[in-house]
């Protein structure tokens, strides 16, 4: 017990002092969004000594921006659920890795919405009241309490599930399928609960008509499982970027780079005992088992820098790391990423070699290498044992891979959902204005104006023509580039926002039961918190991302905790990872 919890808190040790090491745009990046958070600190603490003042809001729209905000990233963490579905109902391998950048952007966005809802109580010193177990809920007849369960159950069980695969693969162990699979079911149902109860805080509402209305709660989800995987989209593709391992040019040498085909010789069985000190369930293979696993095997050593297979070409082999390191990169928009670093007894291009295909990578060595080959039909007989199948497949899925066919699988979610959104929208408008009532002076108030009161309508009218415009540009063939794909994303989320944030929590209120209309914007001093939580938020976003980034490549493990392997995890020289044809003398 003692020596778990040692080896755990070295492990949030090393997260930690990861996560405040980068390059130039990492500091620039986190430099710009504390500048942010602190305006936004200096701006909540004008308003916690003034009071609610110091904001838009009044006694008749007695909630604003900050509701809007939280409305809106309650759906962005909902829909983290949309890559949870694909993963673990329909074995999707391409998003398997993808999807903990998915939860990881769900804790920050619950993050954001509970600061939300601080700044938007005028007493936030009695917060405590809210917590279950010391503050007077009023559960289960208050829907608030119900939020305040749902909201802080989603953020646990996405902290223990992102939490735990983390950790396990950096301890270089398969995680217990009893220990997140329970979670993971029960955070998909947990997912919608969190945006439906949400809308039922305005539906519950009889005395506010504009918000009494039985297809807000679909409304909600439709537009959360949109803009949502549309901020995925966005922050995947700002991933695959940011973490190249090569530039333009390096990435030109590797591309020119050739083979290595060293001298080999016959793999006997003391290789296999070598390759079991690092994989201990090799171990049960009979002694039949390795006589096959042996035929057409080879054993061969290489230098650092030289390049093992080459992606796009076809080989029949599979290799696993006998002494020293390999890395494997990926070639994705002109730029390579590292999306797996062997050590020993790890594996490499067994997927292209059991499927037939062309190489997914290109593999280098890091450093001195012995490699074991093993031909397809030996990997295939090595994985007849129950015991070592299971193995040879987990590692498959290790490996880090953000393709444009995972960003298209997203884009074909956004699609149906702006669809249905879109749709929703319209029934909604029809209701409003055919049946001509008094109810629907709210919606006319939004949409068109109401006595000469017309704040809200250059805000409806860009959210429409933006959702509009996305929702063609998802349904044309264009939208499989990733440019106009990207276009529709960013206006989907803008859309989404205004729609689900100015146009539907301002409208409530006007106009009052009295029948006074009475404008509401945010101050600057409102827009200057609102901007600081989307900061912070951002900033724990990019951390988490810090941290987990590495781990998911390989470059750190527990294997890994001397100084020199984390100075290559920080700072990875090109020069050794050069072909040797290539590299130049020192």
């Amino acid at each position: 017990m003692i020596s778990a919890a040692r080896n755990y808190f070295r492990f949030l040790w090393r997260c930690a002092r990861v996560a405040f090491v980068g390059d130039w745009r990492y500091y620039a990046w986190m430099g710009a969004l504390t500048i942010f958070v602190l305006l936004g600190l200096n701006a909540y603490c004008k308003q916690f000594v003034n009071g609610l003042i110091t904001t838009g809001m009044s006694d008749e729209v007695s909630w604003g921006v900050y509701i809007a905000n939280f409305t809106f990233l309650v759906g962005v963490a909902a829909a983290a659920v949309m890559m949870v579905i694909p993963v673990y109902i329909y074995d999707n391998e391409e998003l398997h890795d993808l999807v903990i950048f998915g939860e990881l952007l769900a804790v920050a966005a619950i993050i954001m919405c509970l600061l939300f809802v601080t700044v938007d109580l005028g007493r936030p010193d009695r917060f405590w009241h809210l917590i279950p177990g010391l503050g007077q809920l009023n559960f289960p007849a208050s829907m608030l309490s119900w939020d305040v369960i749902v909201l802080n159950g989603y953020l646990l069980l996405n902290v223990w599930i992102c939490g735990y695969l983390i950790y396990m693969r950096y301890q270089g162990k398969k995680p217990s399928k009893w220990f997140y699979i329970p979670f993971v079911f029960i955070a998909i149902v947990w997912a919608v609960s969190i945006h439906t109860v949400t809308a039922f805080l305005y539906v519950g509402l009889g005395g506010r008509p504009f918000w009494n209305s039985a297809i807000v709660g679909p409304r909600f989800l439709a537009s959360a499982f949109a803009a949502g995987p549309a901020l995925i989209i966005l922050a995947l593709q700002v991933i695959r970027r940011v973490t190249a391992s090569t530039s333009t040019q390096e990435a030109a040498v590797l591309r020119a780079a050739t083979t290595v085909h060293p001298a080999s010789r016959a793999a006997t069985f003391d290789d296999l005992d070598l390759l079991s000190c690092h994989l201990p369930e090799l171990a049960a293979l009979t002694p039949d088992e390795r006589t096959k696993c042996l035929e057409g095997a080879t054993v061969f050593d290489v230098a650092g820098g030289e390049v093992l297979l080459k992606q796009g070409e076809t080989d029949a082999h599979a290799f696993f790391v006998l002494n020293g390191r390999v890395v494997v990169k990926r070639e994705e928009s002109g730029r390579f990423r590292i999306t797996r670093s062997v050590v020993p007894g790890g594996q490499f291009g067994e997927v292209s070699a059991l499927n037939a295909t062309p190489r997914m990578a290109t593999a280098i060595a890091e450093e001195p290498t012995r490699v074991l080959q093993l031909p397809a039909a030996a990997l295939r007989a090595m994985m007849q044992n129950r015991k070592v199948e299971p193995v040879i497949r987990s590692h498959m899925s290790e490996r880090l891979m953000i393709t444009d066919h995972a960003l298209l699988t997203l884009r074909a979610i956004v699609q149906v959902s702006m669809i249905i959104n879109v749709f929703l929208l319209a029934c909604e408008v029809f209701k409003e204005f055919y049946s001509g009532t008094a109810h629907g002076i709210s919606a006319k108030y939004l949409f068109v104006g109401l006595d000469g009161h017309h704040a809200l309508v250059p805000w409806i009218w860009t959210a429409i023509g933006f959702n509009l415009i996305a929702m063609v540009i998802l349904a044309l063939p264009v939208s499989r580039s990733l440019r106009y794909l990207n276009i529709a994303c960013v206006l989907a989320i803008v859309g989404i926002w205004i729609e689900k944030g100015m146009g539907l929590v301002i409208p409530g209120f006007i106009p009052t039961p009295l029948g006074a209309v009475v404008d509401y914007l945010p101050s600057l001093n409102e827009t200057l918190v609102c901007l600081g939580i989307w900061a912070f938020g951002l900033q724990l976003y990019t951390i988490f991302l810090r941290m987990s980034v590495p781990i998911l490549q390989g470059r750190m493990t527990k294997a890994n905790e001397a100084q020199a392997a984390e100075s290559r995890i920080q700072n990875p020289g090109w020069k050794n990872l050069q072909p040797a044809a290539n590299r130049q003398p020192s």
